[in-house]
């Protein structure tokens, strides 16, 4: 196991740099942070390329553990003041660890999923993780995201994921418009979230498959892609609220069609 005494080693520097998108991208990796989800990476067969762990962690059982789960070559033991410049958050718990990137086949995770949710320019990475942990929970559910969508890799969405990052396949893809009609080629019914519509979840018939769309945090979802869904759905309030977070919508939206809708 190393043992690493500089702010200025190579591996502190690697692990710093990947907190800009460019970096991930070019090195196709990205960081998780804490030990519930280092945890979660190794349950879910991630591959890890590195696991730093500060002194004052190191006594931990539940840390020991994870060390023992993964090659003791890609460990990493710093000081705490070492760890807390790699960090990106202030409580980590003296455990991160810098994950590959897996990147799916399209044709693959469309041909396997009859629930897809499409994110339409979602920005805020707390959103865009908290409809990530939603596809987790009332899945199986694949993602698609857009050009204007936040990095699924940026440490904000992968805490906001609570671990779901690792399960819920996503693809990203640039042109709206070869979206949609791809996977309506594939028999997907298309179904738009918007503020206002004359139609609700009630006036849906069950289908076999249904990939909805959730709107951008300020402007909804696009007119080129309303224009292309087959339907338009709002959610029926009874308060006075005109509208609701992104997630929060996504979340009532995603449990009220999968529940009621997918056959």
């Amino acid at each position: 196991m190393d043992i690493i005494t500089s702010k200025d080693n190579n591996k502190i520097k690697y692990i710093r740099n990947l907190n800009l998108k460019k970096f991930r991208d070019e090195e196709n990796a990205f960081v998780v942070e804490g030990i519930k989800f280092v945890d979660e990476a190794i349950n879910e067969k991630a591959d890890i390329n590195l696991l730093l762990v500060s002194e004052e962690a190191l006594n931990k059982s539940e840390v020991q553990k994870l060390i023992y789960s993964i090659d003791e070559s890609k460990a990493a033991v710093c000081s705490t003041q070492v760890f807390s410049s790699a960090a990106d958050t202030v409580n980590a718990q003296g455990v991160l660890a810098v994950i590959n990137k897996v990147t799916p086949v399209q044709n693959e995770v469309i041909d396997k999923c009859n629930f897809i949710i499409m994110c339409d320019r979602i920005q805020d990475p707390g959103n865009q993780g908290t409809i990530i942990r939603i596809a987790d929970a009332f899945g199986p559910a694949a993602i698609i995201l857009n050009k204007g969508c936040v990095d699924v890799f940026n440490p904000k969405v992968v805490r906001a994921s609570a671990g779901a990052i690792f399960r819920v396949p996503f693809i990203r893809l640039e042109d709206d418009l070869e979206i949609i009609n791809n996977l309506k080629d594939k028999g997907f019914y298309i179904v738009s979230t918007v503020v206002d519509s004359e139609y609700y979840v009630d006036n849906m018939e069950k289908k076999n498959k249904i990939c909805i769309v959730i709107g951008n945090e300020g402007q909804g979802v696009s007119k080129e892609i309303i224009d292309n869904s087959d339907i338009a759905l709002t959610i029926k309030m009874t308060g006075k609220a005109e509208s609701l977070n992104a997630s929060v919508a996504a979340g009532i939206s995603i449990y009220e069609i999968r529940k009621k809708l997918l056959k």
